[in-house]
């Protein structure tokens, strides 16, 4: 495997994108409709009515593309330290995780606290405890504080943290069915329950579906090489089927199909099965596939860089779209604020304590 992953940052950032035009929606329609009003009365009438009926894409489709990716990136260092070992340590494992997520999350739970003390948020004791435990997913509700409503993500990629490992290297040869009995059983909530979509047992398939191409990577990459050698334009099927499955709710109320809303988020919409799938398929040919302008792209130097800071992005983020901060909510000036902090969390937190966690690095890996 390679020392750094091509294309992987590059998926990060266009994931960490979704999530900011998901949750700054509003606020860039609003800055928008402001600058039309000037030219063209009618584009800023349309803008408003955008505002008032809204249909936000791209937030749920950025998670999952984040959950993926983590379930594949892990599972292909897991598979390589016992290859490598012949075994894996889970303490060094936990140490690493823990020196990469706490620091920097649990600096931004600080900044929070000060906040409260100055009165300008106010988290309830449940919500204080569900941060710091890392539940927020179990108990989302939709009165929960949106200040740290996107912790709930978070929480469901520890609990895959804590759990995968202890899987895969105890469960050995069960490891795909558990994989296999996580989907079957994440995908059966979507479609017969009303539970909160940010939620481990709604959204676990999607780190499974990236594990499963963890284990199978090699014999996917050659599946791959197979279908581009009969035609590369086979390869764009992943990324048309996952605009189909996006689309879909649109698609059944088209077709007349009323109540499609189980339906959609089990199997297609931003987080179905079909989607997680596509979107596993879509990072192995990023990752493999070199010589067109996707792949370009995702390796830019530009989105390189987001992509890095995409961790702190997403951590810092969710204070700049608050009605509680006033006018520094409002676009482009939140934007610009997220990646000043982003950049200071990044270059002041995370980066010193990367060369801390190759201490810890296991061996062959």
């Amino acid at each position: 495997m390679k020392k750094q992953i091509p294309s992987l940052n590059g998926l990060r950032a266009l994931s960490i994108f979704l999530v900011l035009y998901a949750h700054g929606y509003i606020s860039i329609i609003t800055f928008l409709q402001h600058i039309f009003s000037y030219v063209s009365p009618s584009i800023a009438l349309k803008l408003l009515q955008l505002i008032q009926n809204p249909e936000i894409p791209g937030g749920q489709i950025g998670v999952n593309i984040f959950f993926v990716i983590s379930g594949y990136l892990i599972t292909l260092l897991l598979v390589k330290e016992e290859k490598a070992n012949g075994f894996v340590s889970l303490k060094l494992f936990y140490i690493r995780r823990t020196i990469r997520i706490f620091p920097v999350y649990y600096f931004l739970l600080f900044v929070y606290f000060i906040f409260q003390l100055l009165g300008l948020f106010s988290f309830s004791s449940a919500s204080w405890i569900r941060s710091l435990t890392y539940s927020k997913d179990f108990t989302l509700t939709k009165g929960s504080d949106w200040e740290s409503g996107h912790l709930w993500s978070l929480s469901v990629e520890e609990h895959f943290y804590l759990v995968w490992p202890l899987i895969f290297k105890f469960l050995k040869k069960n490891k795909i069915g558990f994989a296999i009995l996580v989907i079957l059983a994440s995908t059966s909530v979507r479609l017969f329950t009303n539970t909160t979509h940010m939620h481990l047992f709604t959204r676990a398939d999607a780190l499974m579906w990236g594990c499963i191409f963890g284990l199978y990577n090699e014999s996917i990459i050659t599946f791959l090489n197979n279908v581009y050698a009969a035609s590369k334009y086979l390869l764009l099927l992943p990324f048309i089927f996952l605009l189909v499955a996006i689309a879909s709710k649109k698609i059944f109320s088209l077709l007349g199909f009323n109540n499609s809303e189980p339906i959609v988020n089990a199997f297609f919409g931003s987080f179905g099965m079909m989607t997680a799938i596509c979107t596993a398929f879509i990072i192995l040919i990023s990752i493999n596939f070199e010589n067109n302008i996707w792949f370009k792209i995702l390796n830019s130097s530009f989105l390189n860089y987001i992509g890095k800071l995409s961790y702190s992005i997403y951590l810092w983020q969710q204070i700049f779209f608050s009605e509680k901060v006033g006018d520094l909510k409002n676009f482009p000036l939140n934007i610009i604020l997220i990646f000043i902090i982003a950049n200071l969390s990044f270059y002041l937190v995370e980066k010193p304590l990367l060369n801390l966690r190759t201490k810890f690095k296991a061996k062959g890996v």
